[in-house]
């Protein structure tokens, strides 16, 4: 439904009883936001300043014509989707025609009619009306894919949301010297047995996002929190130079943070260095995951790991020895039942 009182219509004739007559008989039919310009100039000047809705165009004007100012606005992107009525003479139907090709959604010849020219504006900005509700939707649907998008990029590392916006589905891979780091919070069970669900969520909200700054400052990925247990890798979706010294870069920055949290949490750390598959699972919930022995592994390591200890797998700590210092623990059997020599990161004071 047309909306009249806001309707902004233009009135563009040299003559100034052309002007006044239209004004008069819109007025007539309840629109109020009438602007008039005496030439071409004038008109295009107001276009670059008002949103119109309807334009009410002269066609024989001295200067530029009515055509050159309907091919100069048809020319612009933010103008073309005015409609506009050529006003006409009725032996110029032949240039009314050339209008229309042009790009005018309509023409009224003079003198005019009051029936045919109240029916042609209300046409005319009713097309207007459904062009706006259409970039309307446009505009959100854009909105919401953006805000997809980003959402995806939240959940998914970065190359895997591009290829699931790009193919609707993601190819599971196996990938290799991977970088896997698992931490658990000590002391968060007891915390959420004393503390409101609110508050719990609250408190684990506020130390992941901490804890994803660090991921991204050394290259890192979260994958995903299981409980108060967060999984990192490196080495998936962006090129890690040093996946592992990375992780105990990181699981140092880590304790810290959770030391110095109120209230304050202890670290267990597990990192490894191994394959595992990755893809998501799920399509009425997608979840992309890691899979494999080496992920358990790094579970398991994190498992045995005491507070504010991070302890490295003998793979990984083969690929940091010159730069991380460390000491073995010995060899340990995790729950998996496989023994393996373990060294325990000495982390600086």
């Amino acid at each position: 439904m047309i909306n009249k009182e806001h309707a902004c219509i233009l009135i563009v004739d040299d003559i100034e009883g052309n002007r006044f007559t239209l004004e008069r008989r819109l007025k007539r039919d309840g629109f109020e936001n009438i602007s008039m310009a005496e030439n071409g100039n004038i008109a295009l000047e107001l276009l670059k300043k008002t949103d119109f809705d309807l334009l009410l165009l002269d066609l024989m004007m001295p200067g530029i014509s009515g055509l050159d100012v309907l091919k100069t606005m048809k020319a612009d992107p933010r103008q073309r989707n005015i409609p506009v009525i050529m006003v006409t003479a009725s032996d110029e139907i032949e240039t009314a025609a050339e209008c229309i090709v042009s790009g005018a959604d309509d023409f009224i010849t003079k003198p005019f009619n009051a029936t045919l020219l109240r029916a042609r504006v209300g046409a005319c900005l009713e097309k207007k009306r459904l062009r706006d509700m259409e970039e309307t939707y446009f505009a959100r649907v854009e909105s919401d894919k953006k805000r997809t998008q980003e959402i995806l990029k939240t959940v998914l590392p970065n190359d895997i949301a591009v290829e699931l916006q790009s193919t609707g589905r993601v190819r599971s891979r196996k990938y290799n010297d991977v970088a896997i780091l698992i931490c658990d919070l000590v002391g968060f069970t007891s915390f959420c047995e004393k503390n409101d669900a609110e508050l719990v969520v609250e408190t684990l909200q506020n130390l992941v996002e901490k804890f994803e700054d660090i991921f991204v400052k050394f290259g890192l990925e979260k994958v995903k929190t299981v409980g108060d247990a967060i999984v990192a890798v490196g080495g998936i979706s962006r090129f890690t130079p040093n996946a592992v010294k990375s992780c105990v870069d990181a699981s140092f920055q880590l304790k810290k943070i959770a030391n110095g949290f109120s209230p304050a949490f202890g670290l267990h750390v597990g990192i490894h260095l191994g394959s595992l598959v990755a893809g998501t699972v799920g399509q009425k919930t997608l979840q992309f995951d890691i899979l494999g022995k080496d992920v358990n592994i790094a579970f398991n390591i994190c498992d045995i790991s005491e507070d504010d200890q991070a302890l490295l797998s003998s793979e990984a700590w083969m690929s940091v020895r010159n730069e991380v210092s460390a000491k073995s623990t010995g060899l340990k059997r995790l729950k998996s039942g496989q023994e393996m020599e373990l060294f325990e990161c000495l982390f600086e004071s």
